[in-house]
């Protein structure tokens, strides 16, 4: 596996076409002070990087993000688990999960504090479907015309917690008491975020479907062109990463500097994959909720 002699030296080979970054010879056995300070780097540099090839397991998974002493580009909770994130309801597939995180989103968008990142794995997959896209919004704000990125510069975007992404309240909601969107329980992040370890301007829409976004001070329909407009960047497939899965894949990302969405899979298939979750303790402001 990730020790063997021929696997020794790390090596990040950048996708050619779109956003990300393939990586070789990491060893998740040792974990080596060395490597994973070149991981890291990569990571803030590509925000999407791919591990194929290697033989993981959960405790391989867990173990990367307890290196944050020796600067893995992770923080770890105490409490830190993996996830089963799967289809099956007493060992058959329920079609449930298959249409869901269809759209374009940050994960935890309309949190106060959404996670630094994210690490996905592929256990068992269907025979068709279930890709997922990564867009790099550093590549976003670079490509969006000079006017457009003068009129969001400095300005926040507000996001409901009422509803989540599907038009369900969320739990211990309850329904607005007036429909001006604008009045209800929200967050705020700048739109424009600038990273606080890479440095870098990205752009942050949360949900590119939630009809409730809005760029705070503009009126409803220019801020909602504006997010259109946005978003018809985040489509181009030369800022993302198309990740057609193969069993044992796994993908580390950058929740502060890219958007991701599912493709749907056939509802008698299976998918099932092992999620863990970056922290945000200590992340500073005003990258931040306002």
């Amino acid at each position: 596996m990730s020790g063997d002699a021929e696997r020794r030296d790390l090596t990040i080979v950048a996708n050619k076409v779109g956003a990300g970054a393939d990586v070789l010879g990491f060893d998740f056995d040792t974990m080596p002070s060395h490597q994973v300070g070149a991981l890291r780097s990569a990571w803030l540099k590509y925000g999407i990087l791919r591990f194929r090839g290697y033989d993981l397991t959960d405790e391989h998974q867990l173990n990367f993000l307890k290196r944050e002493e020796d600067g893995a580009p992770t923080t770890y909770k105490d409490d830190e688990k993996v996830t089963v994130m799967t289809n099956l309801i007493n060992g058959v597939p329920s079609g449930a999960g298959s249409n869901v995180e269809l759209e374009w989103h940050t994960d935890s968008w309309f949190w106060e504090y959404p996670p630094v990142g994210e690490i996905l794995r592929a256990m068992e997959l269907p025979q068709t479907g279930g890709d997922t896209y990564w867009a790099d919004m550093y590549a976003v704000y670079d490509a969006l015309p000079e006017d457009l990125r003068s009129t969001i510069e400095g300005r926040l975007i507000q996001f409901d917690t009422v509803y989540n992404g599907h038009g369900n309240l969320r739990k211990g909601k309850e329904a607005p008491k007036t429909d001006d969107f604008r009045l209800w329980e929200h967050i705020r992040h700048p739109i424009i975020r600038t990273h606080p370890e890479s440095g870098r301007k990205a752009v942050f829409v949360g949900q590119s479907k939630h009809e409730k976004n809005w760029i705070v001070g503009l009126p409803l329909e220019e801020s909602k062109e504006i997010l259109a407009k946005i978003l018809s960047y985040v489509e181009k497939p030369e800022f993302q990463l198309h990740q057609k899965w193969q069993p044992g894949d796994t993908v580390i990302w950058d929740n502060r500097c890219t958007m991701h969405r599912r493709e749907t899979w056939p509802d008698d298939q299976t998918r099932i994959m092992h999620r863990t979750t970056c922290n945000t303790k200590g992340q500073p402001r005003p990258f931040y909720v306002y």
